[in-house]
């Protein structure tokens, strides 16, 4: 059988690298101190604190302009099925209002301090918004994103209402939807917590090696 190739008229791979690289150019803004601003795009949460299970994050991010984020993400696009024109502006300020969604979050939640986290935000066209998301969890492998599920999670809808609480809420209890929410039984928080430290340091070791860090 002929294996024929995708056409892709692009380098998704390449175009990917240069949105990273342009999020990191971009300058960190202490969480609590965003500037209102219009548009959707990506962002990224840095931790600079000495809190467990991130200290050593925290430690390697202040030696190195915080490259390392504990999270990323991407704006909610409330108007991306309403047909809009993905490569159009956003004039809402979308991004912003999901990064302020996370503020209270941290903001509420045990064992972490919103004063310990900084964040970037690249404001891009829609159309690139979902590569530039994949790409980053992919080469920055966040903690919150890939090891410790649960905290871009909302508030359970309708039908969702015996969800249980997330390894987040579990490790940081304090968001008021969560408190309701029944607790997991398949694992402790003192495993939580060992395993997040586990993975924070393997998150380092990883991007030292892929950029040459020390």
């Amino acid at each position: 059988m002929t294996q024929i190739d995708p056409y892709n008229p692009l380098d998704l791979q390449a175009l990917g690298h240069s949105l990273l690289l342009e999020l990191e150019r971009r300058p960190t803004t202490p969480l609590k101190a965003l500037s209102k601003f219009v548009g959707s795009g990506i962002y990224g949460l840095y931790y600079t604190g000495s809190a467990k299970p991130y200290a050593q994050l925290g430690k390697f991010n202040q030696q190195h302009g915080c490259l390392l984020p504990l999270y990323v993400g991407r704006s909610k696009d409330t108007g991306a099925r309403q047909g809009l024109d993905p490569f159009e502006p956003v004039k809402k300020a979308l991004l912003y209002g999901r990064v302020q969604e996370h503020r209270r979050n941290v903001e509420a939640a045990a064992g972490i301090q919103a004063g310990d986290f900084v964040v970037r935000t690249l404001v891009a066209m829609p159309i690139w918004i979902p590569l530039a998301e994949a790409m980053a969890i992919r080469v920055y492998r966040p903690v919150w994103n890939s090891s410790l599920q649960g905290f871009g999670i909302h508030a359970p809808g309708s039908g969702r209402a015996m969800q249980k609480q997330s390894d987040w809420d579990l490790l940081h209890p304090g968001r008021a939807f969560a408190k309701a929410l029944p607790k997991s039984a398949v694992r402790t928080r003192e495993e939580l917590l060992a395993r997040t430290e586990k993975a924070a340091r393997e998150s380092i070791d990883r991007f030292r090696k892929l950029r040459s860090y020390r």
